[in-house]
């Protein structure tokens, strides 16, 4: 059993605006990260919510999600990771860290990472760059204790002898959206593969 966390407390400092609650289609970015993460083999998701949080939580109403609020979400995207950590089901064997900013970022991808992890069994499970990535049970602890804006990187440099690197995320889903030229390629893919 994994539970998944989805870090979406951000302030989107870069864009000007929240980009949990841009549309794509007729759905917001973190109904879309929400959606796919929801349509894994995780056993519970949790979202965390900081900036914004009341409009992300009204968006998030009609979806079988934990929401839980980081009322340290400006000291960065570590103490969000900490929040997610504290709250997930005590009986998992690892905790899958999604941004809520991916929204392209599939349901069969993610489920290919669970798979390898149910399987390997590695402390840290990630991706040749970027997120998704999964951290064991035994480092719960320490991902509790995480402060300021490296997040789970600081862990993955800790014990980098034992990351395992999975396949790299096919670059039409690893698009994020930091900037209004990122939220631009993410619409024209989304466009692009006809939804």
């Amino acid at each position: 059993m994994i539970a998944a966390v989805i870090l979406g407390a951000g302030l989107s400092r870069r864009l000007g605006r929240p980009k949990q609650l841009l549309r794509l289609g007729g759905k917001t970015i973190i109904e879309h990260v929400t959606e796919n993460v929801l349509q894994t083999e995780v056993c519970e998701v949790i979202v965390v919510v900081g900036a914004y949080c009341q409009e992300v939580e009204q968006v998030l109403n009609l979806y079988p999600v934990k929401c839980i609020y980081n009322s340290r979400f400006k000291d960065g995207i570590g103490t969000s990771v900490a929040a997610g950590a504290k709250v997930v089901a005590p009986h998992v064997k690892g905790i899958m860290f999604v941004v809520g900013d991916q929204p392209l970022l599939s349901p069969e991808y993610m489920n290919q990472m669970l798979k390898f992890f149910l399987e390997k069994k590695p402390l840290i499970l990630k991706p040749e760059k970027g997120m998704p990535a999964i951290f064991a049970e035994e480092l719960r602890q320490e991902l509790m204790a995480l402060t300021g804006d490296i997040g789970g990187r600081q862990l993955i440099k800790k014990y980098r002898e034992k990351v395992i690197t999975f396949s790299a995320i096919p670059e039409n889903q690893s698009l994020d959206i930091d900037t209004q030229e990122d939220y631009q390629r993410v619409l024209e893919m989304w466009m692009f593969n006809g939804r």
